[in-house]
């Protein structure tokens, strides 16, 4: 009976014990943080950022802080990173990427081939962040960022402080790829351009997408009223308007709000045979900045409010023209056309049909701060 339960306990501890069949050590990888591509003349550039090893060696406790930027190129994405094995001194791993930039060029061709042999490599970043260049990829990746920090943390940082900011919206390739196999929705990502005499990058708005293909810009006060449209919910959403020209000193005529709170409908018609959309939002409001003052006074309140909401209706038709016009339809109201009224779907060619689309933008604002003291 003993011999029984040994043979069982050696079966058992034989079995937890086993060696792990697929491990992979850091010493025989390349570990790729960031990885850019570029459209250069019929081949496409891929470029890659990774850490150095300290001068320590592997057994050095400390992260290595020194990058090496290596480029190389091929007649796909997957062909420049074969390529780029060769240049690469350990095996080339791009499982840890964090951010991934496409230059301006190539996404006007379309960046559905790029995502699509990162979203078919069974390691493949899924969690990297999306950003586009307004330059070529190389050069963003190229910079000589601060010795604290790596050029994939440099990035990593600035799209994250973009978005908690307000200004942007943060995309990875597991949620882009989706939209872009689907009907009726498109998506936005970050676009940034290069200041190559401070050696920094800046974000100056969204990349809108007509499916795959990179179609026009909004700027930093469009895109924060894209983030609103959208019913982004995240805190800190700032907006700046000139409300009058009538005051002596210039900054009487600004006030400074940042979004506390935002409620959006949208609701689709479709009487006749025709579309139209219309776009309710109410928001509540906090006052940072009013030089004037005096807000107090309930009739001073009203009359500042009255000012904001026509100013964000303004911005929101603005808005919803470049979108239009650059057919984004990010906001998804093609597909509230095809999940509410099917059979019109069927009938329609959407992407003819909604840079045309009457949309009409309702803003109902209300301020509920308005100083230190309510």
């Amino acid at each position: 009976m003993n011999h029984r339960f040994l043979l069982i306990w050696i079966i058992i501890f034989t079995t937890i014990l086993a060696g792990c069949w697929d491990q992979r050590l850091l010493k025989d990888n390349s570990l790729i943080l960031a990885i850019g591509y570029d459209q250069m003349g019929g081949k496409i550039m891929a470029t890659i950022a990774h850490p150095l090893a300290s001068a320590g060696g592997p057994n050095q406790s400390a992260p290595p802080r020194e990058t090496e930027v290596l480029s190389s190129s091929g007649d796909t994405a997957r062909d420049a990173e074969v390529h780029m094995e060769r240049k690469v001194p350990e095996k080339f791993d791009i499982s840890k990427v964090k951010v991934l930039l496409i230059g301006k060029g190539l996404a006007s061709r379309g960046i559905f081939p790029i995502l699509d042999s990162t979203y078919r490599d069974l390691r493949g970043p899924l969690n990297a962040k999306i950003a586009i260049t307004k330059q070529n990829a190389n050069d963003a990746l190229s910079l000589n960022v601060r010795e604290s920090m790596t050029i994939s943390d440099y990035y990593s940082e600035l799209l994250h402080t973009s978005e908690q900011g307000g200004i942007t919206k943060n995309e990875n390739v597991q949620a882009i790829f989706p939209i872009i196999l689907s009907e009726g929705k498109d998506f936005v990502v970050p676009y940034l351009t290069i200041v190559k005499e401070e050696e920094k990058a800046k974000v100056i708005g969204l990349a809108m997408f007509d499916d795959d293909k990179f179609s026009g810009t909004l700027g930093l006060k469009e895109s924060s009223m894209f983030l609103i449209l959208s019913e982004n919910k995240k805190k800190n959403l700032p907006l700046n308007f000139k409300i009058s020209n009538s005051e002596k000193r210039e900054d009487d005529n600004f006030v400074s709000i940042q979004v506390l709170g935002i409620k959006r409908k949208i609701k689709i018609n479709t009487q006749d045979g025709k579309i139209t959309a219309n776009v309710k939002v109410k928001v509540k409001l906090a006052i940072e900045e009013y030089s004037k003052d005096h807000l107090f006074e309930k009739k001073e309140i009203d009359e500042l409010n009255k000012k904001i909401g026509k100013r964000l209706n303004k911005l929101a038709d603005s808005t919803m023209n470049k979108m239009q016009k650059a057919n984004c339809d990010a906001l998804g109201i093609g597909q509230r056309v095809k999940a509410h009224h099917l059979e019109t779907w069927k009938r329609l060619d959407w992407k003819k049909i909604y840079p045309e689309l009457p949309v009409e933008v309702d803003f109902d604002s209300e301020i509920i701060q308005h100083g230190i003291i309510n």
